[in-house]
This record gives C-alpha cells, sequence and structure tokens, in this order.
C-alpha cells in the first residue's frame, strides 16, 4: 500500500473511530448516571422496607427532631444517605435511616467499573469496524488511483519507442552541418519531452527509502551541464561550496533538476542562474532572473501553471518528492525580476 493510501486509510479510520468513540462515551456517561440513580431509588426502598420492620443490617437507625425536615425524601451528604420516616408514638421525632458514604462509594465504584468494562469492550468492537468501514471507504479510490495510473504507464510505453527513434534519428542527422541548428532544437524538444517522462514516472514509482552518500556539489554541475546544452545563453553563478548528503540519490537528483530546469525555462534572454550552498545554514538556493511567480501559493499545486509552457505538474512532483525526504521547500519572488527556491537540507546531511 503506498503512502498516500496509508494516509487516507488512517485518516477515515480516526475520524469515523473517534466520532463514534466520543459518542459511544456519551451514552455510556448517560447510562452510568441512570444506573446511580437506579442504585438510589433502591437504596431509599429498601429504607421504606426497614422503616416498617426496622429488620435492615445495612442501615443505621436514629431519630431526627422535626425541623423543618421533610420526610420520605433521600438526603445526600459527605458522610451517609439519609431518609426520615415518620414514627409511630413519636410527636417531636422523625425516625432516621442512615445508609454509609463508604458502602455508597463502593456501589458507585463497582457500576463505574462495569461501565468501564463495556466501554472496553465496545472500543475494540468500534476498532475492527472502523477499520473495515476505512477499508471499504478506501476501495474506489484506490481503484480509480490504480486505473490512472496504469493509463500513464501505457502511455508512457506507447511513447517510449517513438522518442527513442527520434533521438536516434537526429543524432544522425546532426552530422548534416546544414541543418545542425535544426536538429538541435529538435534535441532540445525531445529532452523536453523525455523530462515530462521521467516526473510522470516519478509521480508513479513508489519511493525507495534506500540512502546513499554523495557530494551535492557535484551533482549540481551534473546538472548544469545538462541545461547548459539546452539553454547555452544563460549564464551561471555557483558558489564554492559543498554539503555531503545522505538520502536517496536519484529521488534528489529529479528535484534538483526540475527546479534548475524551470530557472532556465521560466529566465529571460541572456539570463543567469545563481545557486548558492549555505553550510552554516544547511540550506540550497536556486535563483534566476526570469518572470517572477504571480501566485507563490498555488506553485505547487497540480497542473497549476501561469503561462502557456509547462505542464503544471513539474514543481507539484519536487513538492511531493520533497516531502518523501522530509526536506522543506520555500520560494520568494518578484514579479518580472526574479524567483528563488529554498531547500532546507538539514534532514538529509550526512
Amino acid at each position: 500500500m503506498k503512502k498516500h493510501e496509508v494516509e487516507s486509510l488512517f485518516k477515515s479510520f480516526f475520524l469515523f473511530f473517534i466520532s463514534l468513540g466520543m459518542l459511544l462515551g456519551f451514552l455510556l456517561y448517560f447510562n452510568y448516571q441512570q444506573k446511580i440513580e437506579q442504585l438510589r431509588e433502591g437504596i431509599f426502598a429498601q429504607m421504606r422496607l426497614c422503616s416498617f420492620d426496622l429488620q435492615c443490617p445495612d442501615f443505621d437507625i436514629g431519630f431526627k427532631k422535626k425541623d423543618s425536615i421533610k420526610p420520605l425524601f433521600l438526603y445526600e451528604n459527605p458522610d451517609a444517605l439519609v431518609s426520615y420516616f415518620e414514627f409511630v408514638g413519636s410527636k417531636e421525632n422523625y425516625l432516621s435511616i442512615t445508609y454509609s458514604s463508604q458502602k455508597y462509594k463502593e456501589a458507585k465504584l463497582h457500576l463505574l467499573r462495569k461501565a468501564s468494562y463495556h466501554y472496553i469492550l465496545f472500543l475494540l468492537i468500534l476498532g475492527f469496524v472502523s477499520l473495515l468501514f476505512s477499508f471499504y471507504a478506501l476501495y474506489p479510490m484506490k481503484k480509480a488511483l490504480f486505473t490512472i495510473e496504469e493509463f500513464i504507464k501505457d502511455i508512457l510505453h506507447d511513447v517510449n519507442t517513438p522518442i527513442t527513434t527520434i533521438v536516434l534519428n537526429s543524432s544522425l542527422l546532426k552530422k548534416d552541418e546544414k541543418n545542425s541548428s535544426k536538429i538541435q532544437k529538435i534535441q532540445q524538444s525531445t529532452q523536453k519531452i523525455l523530462s515530462i517522462q521521467d516526473n510522470l514516472k516519478s509521480y508513479l514509482e513508489d519511493l525507495s527509502t534506500q540512502k546513499q552518500e554523495f557530494d551535492l556539489r557535484e551533482l549540481i554541475m551534473q546538472q548544469k551541464k545538462y541545461t547548459t546544452g539546452i539553454y547555452p545563453t544563460i549564464s551561471w553563478e555557483i558558489n564554492n561550496r559543498t554539503l555531503t548528503l545522505k538520502t536517496n540519490r536519484d529521488i534528489f537528483a529529479r528535484i534538483i533538476s526540475n527546479l534548475i530546469s524551470n530557472a532556465a525555462k521560466y529566465n529571460v534572454k541572456n539570463g543567469k542562474i545563481m545557486i548558492h550552498i549555505d553550510q552554516k545554514a544547511k540550506t540550497l538556493s536556486i535563483k534566476d532572473t526570469g518572470i517572477g511567480i504571480k501566485d507563490p501559493d498555488k506553485i505547487f499545486e497540480r497542473f497549476y501553471t501561469e503561462g502557456e509552457r509547462g505542464t503544471g505538474i513539474g514543481l507539484h512532483i519536487v513538492k511531493k518528492l520533497c516531502d518523501e525526504l522530509n526536506i522543506d521547500i520555500s520560494v520568494t519572488t518578484l514579479l518580472k525580476e526574479c524567483s528563488m527556491f529554498t531547500l532546507d537540507l538539514r534532514a538529509v546531511i550526512k
């Protein structure tokens, strides 16, 4: 089961379980209060019987002056439960029958334990039912995602052959000096298609947690070499610092590839890409002199794009991959001036 499926399963489980658990708790609480009231009524009924025959070893019997006391009523005080009854032959006193506070507390504690046992038992049953419900609710979404993923895989498989043919034939045609510039444009467009294909593959793959050690600057220089071939007019400014990272190299390389590719794609003519590695703060920033971003809050949303170029999936995948590696990513931008993406690398530092 994939990460987003596990997340959906647990969210639906806890939502259902906690909601019904709280409802069950309220119902058992009210039932407990009813049991307490029934206990009081039972004690009072025994007191009334005791007032007739005085044969009641569980109660203390005494007398109380008829001041402002109300007979045939159950009084509760910190020491005991007391009720008063008319006593034949006495005009000044009531017969008082007392049930000790200790016995009353023990009876209530017994009811509380019983209610707690029932609550735990019902929670276990409710947890099992909630889990079944969560799997049942997740199934349609899982089926739909599976269908979409299979459809995308089929498309990737179908386009792989023609793309490979274009790459091979364009390499052969490039030997013709007359058409070398045109062939170069074809190759650049082909590389863009391959980049989109790689993004889709990254989106579909169940990402591995295998970690490797690698040099950050070396990885950046490799990406610079690749990007320069597609965007030869872009100038570069890379500080002479590096960091040793320990994480999944392929996933991290895909993050850097997308960010640098965007910095070149949305740059101005003869623009610049500035890459800064901060060893103290353990951050990596990639800045361009491009068109900027109108709405940076939406930039990581799937299919969001601010221009005709791009599919709107690249930065969404970048955010997804950063979350997978526990890397925080942020963006600052000035419209028509620059954009800068910053990666917090503390979670992946060796």
